[in-house]
Formats: structure tokens, sequence, C-alpha cells
């Protein structure tokens, strides 16, 4: 499964062009790479046929994995085209690659979105105990028990429309009840000041 750039679906529309000033320049499809094929590797290693001026591995947004492939975009197209025709079917760390030259009107704009940060791993579990962990407030609370409350309360129409007669406490039985105790202020009255 690679990018079959002869072939356009006509139900398509064709996507705008990576950038207007890129006249000259080449993109080539990568496919099959290896997980230890960096940016850097892979940068270092297609440097060897000619300038790149973007390198973009795809990656997976929820671990930073690669996806497998990437693109390049090199300053000349004709160094694209080579690239493309030798690098293909190469075997590289047990791994054949599967290049393709991609021509110009097939090159979406957003194809190098983000090709010049670097990717930032997000550890999707910390983040996740975080937020399951922190400590609520009062009416993040409030929030929840009138969540339980309300399906509960559907809970219980449920059953009553299947003709079963169920009767049990359920949450609303031990809700916190709103307080009906006054509060007041720490300052103290003038009156029992004068006293």
């Amino acid at each position: 499964s690679g990018i079959n750039a002869e072939y356009v679906d006509d139900n398509t529309a064709v996507p705008e062009p990576v950038d207007k000033g890129t006249k000259g320049t080449g993109v080539v499809y990568v496919g099959h790479i290896p997980k230890s094929f960096q940016e850097e590797e892979m940068r270092r290693f297609f440097e060897q046929f000619g300038n790149i001026l973007k390198l973009r591995i795809s990656r997976s947004k929820k671990s930073s994995e690669s996806k497998g492939y990437a693109f390049i975009l090199f300053e000349n197209e004709e160094v694209a085209r080579i690239v493309a025709k030798t690098m293909n079917d190469y075997i590289l760390c047990g791994r054949l690659l599967k290049c393709q030259f991609i021509p110009k009107n097939r090159v979406h704009r957003d194809t190098f979105k983000g090709s010049n940060r670097v990717f930032k791993k997000i550890d999707w579990q910390a983040r996740s105990k975080m937020q399951r962990n922190k400590v609520k407030t009062v009416e993040e609370q409030q929030q929840a028990v009138k969540r339980l409350l309300k399906a509960e309360k559907k809970r219980r129409r449920k059953i009553t429309a299947l003709g079963i007669d169920y009767q049990f406490p359920g949450y609303a039985a031990i809700a916190p009840k709103k307080s009906t105790k006054l509060t007041f202020s720490e300052e103290p009255d003038e009156e029992m000041e004068t006293a």
C-alpha cells in the first residue's frame, strides 16, 4: 500500500499545491520505514542525494510513534526522481523501503505542516492519572451528583416501563443533601464588642 502517483480519482478535487515558492522542487514518498529511523537519521541518509528542504515523518498523535512513512521535499525535482527510482525496494534495517515520486499537483499543501517542529512524546497515562486524581471543587462535586441522580432516575423509569416492580435505595438515598446550616462571617459583630 503506497501512493499511486499516476492515479487521479475524478470524484475527488485535486489538492492545492504544496507552496508557491517551491518551483523546481520534488517530493518523494518513503514507505515501510524502520521504527528506529528517525528524522535525524533520515535526513543524513537522504542528503547524500541532494539538498533536503523539508522532511516529515508521519507520527501518531497519541503515542508519537512513527506510522512508517514519510515525505521528503528535495531542492531539485530530478534528484527527487532519482531518489524514488534508486531507493524503491531498497532494504534498510531489514525493511524493504517503498519510494515514489509525487508530482506537484498531487502534493497537498499540508503535507509538510509541522515538519520543522520537534515532536515531543506526551505521557498520556500520567496526564490521565492527574486528571482523574485531581481534587474536585464543590461545583464539580455537585455536577457529578446531579449526573448520577439523573442517570438513576432514567434507570428507574426504564425498569418501571418494563413492568418490573423493583425498589432499591440507589444513590438518591445516600446523596449528600444541601447544607441547611447557616454560615456566619469570621468578623465579630460590633454589638458583641461594645458589651
